[in-house]
């Protein structure tokens, strides 16, 4: 049952009101925003501090579609662009992949009365237009729709540098972790091969090969806060699997750690971690098949 708090519920039952809605979003990277469907800004603290929800980059939420059963409650959130707030490169960069949402209905005349959770889960796809941005709203709901069972594979099903669920600071925490330690190494971008794939980095030290794969982050320039994974390494040369969606430029600065491609060779020349393999690398390709094993129709190799 939802709670309300008594003053706001009074106000909502009076036959003219004055309630407004707030949305707080939490990014990925801790970045935490602020919007309101009223015209001018508000600060509120909802319990984690003060908070300036902005006007100026608006918040306007579609039909709400929701049900009694299991049926995910969803809506489109839409505003504008803002220079301090969201823009299409934050956007490029993956600002909203699933962000914690909170919608918050309050009285903008009277904040003191508190506020009713109007709804809570994260954030799906966004796009972006000429004028603003539109992002998916998703409900917890959204939880019980992802698989719990786990299939027979020939390869990893781990992310590689997870750890077990509730371990502070961990990037990535599964059940059923990989438990390797992923070391990211600075560096800078000194020549440019491909506007958006392609750079050179002179400083850099490893072998060719080191970095594929790989995944490389970047901290400043036009992409700052993209990830993208890497396709080649070879003579300090980068190659990305994709573009990324601004041209790189000399004197960026970008992170890189290498990944694993979850086959049993990697995982044990590589990064010496067969012990916490998360596969079924033996069981034999036919008995696979007929088991509709992700994968099965592949050769395996080394058997």
């Amino acid at each position: 049952m939802k709670s309300i708090p008594l003053a706001l519920a009074g106000h909502l039952d009076l036959d003219a009101t004055s309630w407004t809605l707030l949305m707080k979003v939490v990014c990925k990277d801790g970045t935490i925003l602020g919007f309101t469907t009223l015209d001018a800004d508000l600060t509120y603290d909802d319990g984690g501090g003060d908070l300036v929800y902005s006007a100026d980059q608006g918040f306007t939420p579609e039909r709400i579609q929701a049900t009694a059963d299991l049926g995910v409650d969803n809506t489109d959130l839409e505003g504008w662009y803002s220079l301090d707030g969201v823009t299409e490169q934050r956007i490029r960069a993956g600002l909203f992949d699933k962000a914690e949402v909170w919608v918050y209905r309050v009285n903008f005349m009277d904040l003191s009365m508190g506020h009713e959770i109007w709804n809570y889960g994260t954030l799906g796809e966004s796009r972006y237009s000429e004028t603003g941005w539109t992002t998916e709203f998703r409900s917890l709901k959204q939880q019980l729709k992802q698989p719990l069972c786990q299939f027979y594979s020939l390869t990893c099903r781990a992310r590689f540098g997870s750890k077990p669920i509730g371990t502070p600071g961990a990037e990535i925490t599964e059940r059923k972790p990989c438990n390797k330690e992923m070391t990211w190494v600075g560096g800078a971008v000194t020549s440019v091969s491909s506007a958006r794939r392609v750079f050179t980095d002179s400083s850099r030290g490893e072998a060719d090969g080191y970095f594929q794969p790989g995944v490389i982050r970047w901290l400043t320039g036009a992409n700052a806060g993209a990830q993208i994974e890497v396709f080649g390494y070879a003579g300090k040369q980068f190659t990305l699997s994709l573009p990324v969606p601004y041209p790189i430029q000399p004197g960026d600065i970008y992170e890189v750690r290498q990944d694993c491609d979850n086959s049993l060779t990697m995982c044990k020349d590589r990064h010496d971690n067969i012990l916490n393999f998360r596969g079924e690398p033996f069981v034999p390709v036919a008995d696979a098949d007929s088991l509709m094993v992700p994968g099965a129709n592949i050769s395996q190799v080394g058997g």
